[in-house]
């Protein structure tokens, strides 16, 4: 995990997931505890606690989220 994707490819507000929702970008699932990527996929949905992907849930406080945020 390099310094360079935490800033560049973090998805962290609802407008960036939004967006990779909305053109069915795949998101990558890192989990900050085991320190490996354990979901690759489409976002299905979202709240402000969780993260749908493949039919799994994932709590945005313990994860990362990656892919192509928002243009500005």
């Amino acid at each position: 995990m390099t310094i360079s994707k935490f800033t560049n490819k973090s998805l962290v507000l609802d407008q960036d997931l939004e967006y990779s929702q909305k053109i069915g970008l795949p998101v990558e699932v890192y989990c900050m505890k085991q320190y490996e990527t354990v979901a690759f996929g489409q976002i299905q949905l979202f709240t402000h606690q969780y993260v749908q992907i493949n039919d799994r849930l994932f709590c945005r406080d313990g994860n990362a989220f990656f892919g192509c945020p928002c243009p500005m």
